[in-house]
């Protein structure tokens, strides 16, 4: 927020189970084998990890509006893909070169892998495209929104081939069957749909209700699993394409947010609000059980081809990597966390004004610094916020919303924002909506960025 138009990354933060936990997000890529480091370039949040087929590349997404593309050998990034206007939650490779992903400004993009060229640029949704899915054959895409929709597009002329209408709250995730015919979209309602992709292929079928928000879903790669992670911390599986459920996952102790499951389903991985990222192997209990505390929320898990690593991406900006059989890190690739510094919920109940905003402040801060180190997160730095007109910032690329206004930030203009929200104050812009509605908390808010920004301006 704050002059965050471009970036909105709080409101992307509640994908996949509308939380309401805000930590530090670097996201966890390495390779499928020792001596691969992790994967350092995001400046924010890291939403998706996919690792290509043959295990040599992978793509990062973020809330730095970013795609990045990675050599796992080398552990270097290869290509930035840029010109998504909001953050980009989630790609997908297709076996031709190119790459495919969706983003909080409702767009497909489809990107040349090997310039970084952008082939196809499509407003596919009204509202956040979340979940972008390649069919085996690589003919056609498939993408779910928060408009209700999901739909499936030809991968090369970007044409519409299918709409899908048949869910009643806002859709999480989509993945293709096996044989590529039909398409699987899951939701906030807590149900699954298995639709054909040819209009003309029969009708949608409701395969799979857990009766809590499904936020991900995953086919293992001979087709015949699917699995699914709910609001309810469990994780599900059915047989594919009857929907047979085969067995529900107890370990979690929060909201499933991510789920990947290797070829012949043998091996699931699920990654949950609690600080765990569980290995499954058909037991009652987990495999494994590995502590990522310091993400808080796992947002995206990546198997390896031969399922010997696996990967998460979580609150902040590095990507790391698991081995399966020991649970250690891939390579011993230990880059330093870097989370927001968490907040004493009691301070909002301080006697203290500063004390109080700083917990008001606890979620601007995923996006937000208060100093300027030459390193924007997904928005601006804060420092000198104040006395300085809207969208003029040095070096932090604005939206026509921000840079066109007149306004100035000052104490009042501040208080407004939050107040009646960046969509009426600041018409247009991209800002995710965050209000305070109580008088007292904006006052405390803006008492703590005035001590903490040394009287500047945003």
């Amino acid at each position: 927020m704050l002059g965050m138009d471009r970036k909105q990354t709080m409101a992307s933060a509640l994908l996949r189970g509308a939380l309401a936990l805000f930590v530090s997000a670097p996201m966890l890529i390495a390779s499928g084998g020792p001596g691969h480091a992790d994967l350092v370039a995001h400046t924010a949040p890291v939403r998706d990890i996919v690792i290509s087929k043959d295990g040599h590349r992978a793509l990062t997404t973020g809330f730095d509006d970013l795609v990045i593309l990675w050599d796992l050998e080398t552990s270097e990034p290869k290509l930035e893909f840029v010109g998504h206007e909001a953050a980009v939650n989630a790609a997908a490779f297709l076996d031709d070169g190119r790459i495919a992903s969706v983003g909080d400004d409702g767009t497909l993009r489809v990107w040349d892998a090997k310039t970084g060229k952008p082939l196809l640029n499509i407003q596919a949704h009204s509202k956040k495209s979340v979940s972008v899915a390649v069919s085996p054959d690589g003919r056609f895409i498939a993408t779910g929104a928060w408009d209700r929709l999901a739909k499936v597009w030809d991968a090369t002329t970007g044409e519409a081939v299918r709409v899908f209408d048949g869910h009643r709250a806002s859709i999480n995730v989509v993945a293709f069957t096996g044989d590529g015919k039909y398409v699987l979209s899951g939701g906030y309602g807590g149900y699954v749909w298995l639709w054909p992709v040819d209009p003309q292929g029969g009708e949608a079928r409701l395969i799979a209700s857990t009766g809590f928000p499904v936020n991900d879903m995953a086919v293992s790669g001979d087709g015949k699993v699917l699995v699914v992670g709910a609001a309810d911390g469990m994780v599900r599986t059915f047989s594919l394409p009857d929907g047979k459920e085969l067995h529900e996952y107890s370990g979690h102790k929060g909201a499933v947010l991510a789920v990947a499951v290797n070829g012949d389903g043998g091996v699931i991985a699920s990654g949950a609000t609690d600080g765990y990222l569980l290995l499954w192997d058909g037991g009652e209990q987990p495999k494994e059980r590995l502590p990522v505390e310091y993400y808080r929320a796992v947002w995206s898990i990546a198997f390896t081809p031969e399922a010997d690593a696996v990967y998460a991406a979580g609150v902040d900006s590095v990507a790391r990597g698991w081995t399966v059989a020991t649970g250690e890190p891939v390579g011993g690739a230990t880059t330093p966390f870097q989370p927001i510094e968490r907040v004493d919920a009691a301070l909002q109940n301080s006697d203290d004004i500063v004390e109080r905003g700083s917990f008001h402040f606890r979620k601007c801060a995923v996006c937000h610094s208060l100093s300027d180190d030459g390193r924007h997160r997904a928005g601006p730095t804060l420092e000198g916020i104040f006395g300085r007109k809207v969208g003029t910032h040095p070096g932090y690329d604005y939206s026509a919303a921000l840079t066109n206004s007149d306004i100035v930030w000052t104490p009042e203009t501040l208080s407004r924002l939050f107040e009646i929200g960046p969509d009426v104050m600041l018409p247009g812009t991209k800002m995710p909506l965050q209000k305070l509605p109580n008088q007292e908390d904006r006052d405390a808010l803006v008492e703590f960025l005035k001590a903490k920004t040394q009287g500047g301006s945003d």
